[in-house]
């Protein structure tokens, strides 16, 4: 058996390539468009990836990486230890940006959710602003 079949090839052997893997301990590469988009093995070759990462877009221009336990949805709220308080965000907007590789980035939108968390934006556009002087 092949190593990788297209995705629409597969859908006609979907149950022998699932077969195949779990007999022979091997995995499989389901593509779309020459690059992979799933995998079928036996459950103890695949390891799952442990959360997902982001790229929080915070106001006054501030972004960070972060990894996350899922997919936060608009409304949801985030907390962050900043070493000086535990800062509240809303998100607001979550939204996919697929790269010509293949690849994707994740961006969440946030808002401050709480005095605290406001005044620390105050800081942080008071500190750009004291930059661009």
């Amino acid at each position: 058996m092949e190593k990788s079949y297209g995705i629409e090839a597969a859908r006609a052997q979907l149950g022998d390539i699932a077969d195949h893997a779990r007999t022979t301990g091997e995995t499989i590469a389901l593509t779309r468009h020459g690059r992979t988009v799933a995998i079928v093995g036996p459950l103890q070759s695949v390891k799952p990836i442990q959360g997902v990462e982001v790229t929080f877009l915070f106001p006054a221009g501030m972004d960070a990486g972060a990894r996350l336990p899922g997919v936060p949805h608009k409304g949801d709220v985030v907390r962050r230890d900043n070493g000086q308080g535990e800062e509240t965000w809303t998100v607001t907007e979550v939204e996919w940006r697929l790269g010509e590789e293949g690849g994707g980035t994740l961006y969440i939108s946030l808002h401050p959710g709480d005095d605290y968390t406001q005044s620390v934006v105050a800081q942080w556009e008071s500190e750009r602003k004291t930059k661009r002087k």
